[in-house]
């Protein structure tokens, strides 16, 4: 599946509803954090998208134009696509993945963007789609990008990626009250996370 392109009508679809999600958000004038998955993990790569999609919009109204958003709202959308092209063994493991597995899973963000025509998506969105999974102190994956050489686009969605996630029922990890996804946040300023994403991010939780 590596370099496939995904159906033009496709990736209009999901990019509507990337669309929808934002206009949602930009109409409220709070920031009610989405609810986590009660489903159990089975649902957790539908709800995921949605949810990490929300609290991101929410972090980067605050730091971010609002002509911006709608970028934002469709690289959250669809930072996971890269899955697409993985076994569906490794994605839906239970337990922790073998080395050579994890090896696999953390092309996910490279393989993503050979989704996509070269202006199908714009180079913003296409940042979080590349980099959510980097890390502020050049920890992160596929490139170890640190502080912001890694775009604020995709910042933002690192912090909203992980907090969803560690809410939320995996098939390797049961889901942690939003408090402790809070304070795990709080606690990675300045190493895993960028200070100033993290400072919006406890802004939204009231924190």
């Amino acid at each position: 599946m590596p370099g496939t392109l995904l159906p033009p009508e496709m990736l209009v679809e999901l990019k509507d509803v990337a669309a929808r999600i934002v206009d949602e958000v930009a109409s409220r004038d709070d920031d009610l954090l989405p609810v986590m998955n009660g489903n159990g993990p089975a649902a957790y790569n539908v709800e995921h998208p949605i949810g990490a999609t929300v609290i991101g919009l929410l972090v980067g109204r605050r730091l971010l134009p609002e002509e911006s958003l709608e970028e934002l709202g469709t690289g959250l959308f669809l930072q996971d696509i890269g899955k697409l092209a993985l076994p569906a063994s490794i994605v839906h493991k239970p337990g922790p993945l073998a080395p050579a597995e994890w090896d696999l899973m953390m092309q996910h963000p490279l393989l993503g963007l050979e989704f996509f025509r070269g202006d199908s998506v714009s180079n913003q969105a296409k940042h979080v789609v590349r980099s959510h999974h980097e890390r502020w102190d050049g920890s992160g994956y596929p490139s170890g990008l640190v502080g912001e050489e890694a775009p604020l686009f995709s910042r933002i969605a690192a912090v909203a990626d992980v907090f969803h996630a560690v809410t939320s029922e995996r098939y390797h990890a049961r889901a942690r009250t939003p408090h402790w996804g809070v304070e795990m946040i709080r606690a990675g300023s300045g190493s895993a996370f960028d200070p100033a994403v993290v400072a919006a991010f406890l802004d939204v939780t009231g924190d």
